[in-house]
């Protein structure tokens, strides 16, 4: 009987040499019945030159080419929709900034039809750096906290691995830095929602699976390393980047009213625009921010209450 079919599914947008890397240890995986869709996201001519010359030459591997820059969610949708052609039985979105372990598309796949393909998985997400320490292996909800309110599971990003996270758990939320979507889920949920440009489309997408019915999983027993942030703002994070902080807000704004009813969406946008603001002030005072940090923070509220009243397709649009 032959294995599950996997079609893996990454973008690229003139970061050939970790996209390459990442192609390369998706290739020596240990899972036979696979395909990777390399989607190059409107990189430069010279860059996608580069990129073909030097991809490897393996049948398994599909470059896809689009002329301009759809986006995060734009161009893994356009990914999605591309391997539903094959229909194959799962979909594993990643980053590129990844390197993959070898047993880890079994790992998943054998962890997604323990559950009857009726959850999203993923694993172990180790930093880039050489150190193997955890970054990430999804959120647990808060105790008192709502649908938003997540607690990462690894502690500060960088947590030595010592075994204790070897069992199998049902998460809050998982991140597409890597995960595998089965097709029931797929065809059910369908693809990433065009509200979101990036940033909060993969919570978008989790919540939109749970509400269908589904499940959060993760295994142990699929590894990843991520370095994280290198395609926005040159790889600034939050309170270091405008532009981060521009369509971070927008997203958690976006979320909480399509996630929300009317009366719980009003109450956490006064009470999260309200803490942001107060925060944002006091490391401004301090000389932790410079203004722009709060000046986009202003303009995201701002442009949400647009976007609000006719729920557009988000085009990329920020302001810095």
């Amino acid at each position: 009987m032959n294995s599950p079919s996997v079609i893996a599914i990454t973008l690229n947008y003139n970061q050939n040499e970790y996209t390459l890397d990442c192609v390369r240890s998706v290739l020596t995986s240990s899972y036979e019945n696979f395909q990777f869709f390399l989607i190059d996201n409107g990189s430069t001519p010279e860059n996608y030159k580069e990129l073909c010359a030097k991809a490897p030459d393996d049948d398994r591997l599909k470059i896809i080419r689009l002329e301009e820059n759809r986006g995060y969610v734009g161009g893994v949708n356009y990914g999605l929709e591309q391997a539903e052609l094959h229909n194959p039985d799962y979909y594993l979105v990643m980053n590129n900034d990844t390197l993959m372990d070898g047993a880890a598309i079994s790992g998943l796949v054998t962890c997604a039809e323990k559950h009857e393909q009726h959850a999203i998985v993923s694993g172990k997400v180790y930093n880039y750096d050489g150190t193997d320490t955890l970054q990430f292996i999804g959120n647990a909800h808060q105790e008192k906290g709502g649908i938003l309110d997540f607690k990462a599971v690894v502690k500060n990003r960088r947590e030595e691995d010592t075994g204790q996270y070897d069992q199998e758990m049902e998460m809050a939320m998982l991140d597409d830095i890597f995960w595998l979507i089965p097709k029931k889920i797929f065809d059910t949920v369908g693809l990433y929602s065009t509200y979101f440009f990036l940033y909060g489309e993969q919570t978008d997408y989790a919540l939109r699976a749970v509400t269908a019915g589904f499940k959060l999983v993760y295994t142990p027993n699929a590894k990843l390393w991520h370095k994280g942030g290198i395609t926005t703002d040159g790889g600034k994070k939050w309170l270091q980047s405008p532009k981060v902080e521009y369509w971070g807000m927008m997203a958690v704004l976006k979320l909480s009213v399509l996630h929300f009813s009317p009366k719980q969406a009003r109450s956490f946008y006064y009470r999260f625009v309200l803490k942001t603001f107060i925060k944002k002030v006091l490391l401004l005072f301090r000389g932790k921010i410079k203004f722009d940090i709060l000046r986009s923070n202003y303009l995201a509220v701002k442009d949400f209450k647009f976007w609000n009243k006719i729920r557009y397709r988000d085009n990329g649009y920020n302001p810095y």
